[in-house]
């Protein structure tokens, strides 16, 4: 997988990225000690799933450390004798697995991942509790990472609530990396941890304390040129509030959506998909001859302004 430009370095939101951000889709978090993983990266379960993160974090205990690290290595050696034998490598990705990261414990584990036979075969990394306070440490273990993998920080500490940190924060994401940045992750569970909450299952999460954080840590970091992803939600038995947030979710433009089982798949597929009307018009703002401002679907077009959202619209319809 070769990127021409980091996605972190696109400060004009009217350009696509190299990597599209919108490929994550329903992601899957997992414990590192699960044993079917290479089943599901190989799509003999799950085939629908965009993308996995094998979890070494909050997924698995202390004392199941040993024993996770030890499943994640023999998972990478399967996977690279496949890769030998069946060219099922990183060209392949787009149309044979899903995106497939890992989420390390601390950025000293991230430095020992960093020197295993075959770890070039993920895409990339899923960075925890990252902050002001911990940047110097996940950056120095990220040197040690191949500059073709991608980076997704986690949004999710107390810090997160302090709006001069986060522009701190944005300046030293665009300047601190050799990989590029795909998206800014949201810890939705531990945001509500810091403020002594737990998600409510009667709303949003718009209509929560943290909803009003994501419309603040939109306001923060996309001008900066970066993505976020929606929030797990929690609840399988909401499936009308699930579809409701969903929607919010795509109106704010996150992209993609962490999911806790694989149930709500097909509802995060549905969320983002690209109507009709979406991509008709998505395409006349792009078109070289557009005008400066047009009527389409009894809608008001102006090229000027909607470049940006046209873009993303594109984005997500070529998913």
């Amino acid at each position: 997988m070769t990127l021409l430009h980091p996605v972190n370095h696109f400060l004009a939101a009217s350009v696509a990225p190299t990597i599209n951000p919108y490929q994550l889709g329903a992601t899957l978090y997992m414990p590192a000690t699960r044993q079917d993983i290479w089943q599901i990266i190989s799509q003999q379960k799950l085939a629908e799933i965009d993308s996995i993160v094998i979890c070494l974090e909050d997924a698995v205990s202390e004392s199941e450390i040993p024993a996770a690290l030890a499943n994640l290595k023999q998972l990478l050696a399967t996977w690279a004798q496949h890769a030998q034998t069946h060219g099922f490598g990183d060209e392949s990705r787009p149309i044979s697995r899903p995106m497939v990261f890992i989420r390390p414990r601390n950025a000293l584990m991230l430095t020992e991942l960093a020197s295993w036979q075959s770890i070039a075969l993920v895409d990339g990394f899923v960075l925890p509790k990252i902050d002001m306070q911990s940047l110097a440490d996940w950056r120095l273990a990220c040197q040690a990472l191949p500059s073709t993998q991608l980076l997704m920080p986690t949004l999710e500490t107390r810090l997160i609530f302090n709006p001069i940190h986060n522009q701190e924060l944005a300046l030293a994401f665009s300047e601190g990396f050799s990989q590029s940045i795909l998206a800014l992750r949201i810890g939705g569970n531990d945001l509500f941890a810091s403020l002594r909450l737990r998600r409510p299952s009667d709303v949003t999460i718009y209509q929560t304390p943290v909803g009003i954080l994501i419309y603040q840590l939109i306001a923060c970091f996309v001008p900066q040129g970066f993505y976020l992803t929606a929030p797990v939600f929690e609840y399988l038995d909401k499936p009308a509030l699930f579809a409701e947030e969903l929607r919010q979710d795509v109106a704010l433009g996150l992209v993609g959506k962490t999911i806790i089982h694989p149930e709500q798949i097909a509802a995060v597929k549905q969320a983002f998909y690209v109507n009709d009307i979406e991509r008709s018009q998505a395409t006349a703002i792009l078109a070289a001859d557009a005008k400066a401002v047009f009527k389409q679907d009894n809608s008001m077009l102006e090229p000027a302004t909607h470049r940006a959202w046209a873009t993303s619209v594109m984005l997500r319809a070529n998913v």
